[in-house]
């Protein structure tokens, strides 16, 4: 018969061996691009946005969003997609002079 005290303590012991493996292993920082549609980023034109601004062209009509990305600082158009984003940030894909998608957070 398994004595259930000694079974513990070798699940025990298996759990912490892989916890010790795992903070051994040299990490790397997650890159958004894994989360990305394939539609609206070449692998390296998306990123979090760093500023959003809203930009009226007649006093008429209703205001733009502007966002601004290391990438640079384009509006959102009827053409550009809105998808939500995995991290709960503001994320902007702009490639070939124009904001492709936009990452909204969760509720936006």
């Amino acid at each position: 018969m398994r004595n259930p005290i000694r079974s513990r303590l070798s699940g025990f012991r298996l759990a912490a061996a892989l916890a010790l493996v795992l903070a051994a292993a040299p990490s790397h920082p997650a890159q958004s691009h894994g989360w990305y549609d394939a539609d609206c980023c070449s692998g390296h034109d998306c990123e979090p946005v760093q500023n959003v601004t809203f930009v009226a062209s007649d006093p008429n009509a209703p205001p733009v969003m502007v966002v601004t990305t290391s990438l640079g600082t384009k509006p959102l158009t009827d053409q550009t997609k809105i998808r939500e984003s995995k991290d709960s940030r503001m994320h902007a894909c702009i490639y070939q002079q124009r904001l492709w998608c936009l990452y909204m957070p969760p509720g936006n």
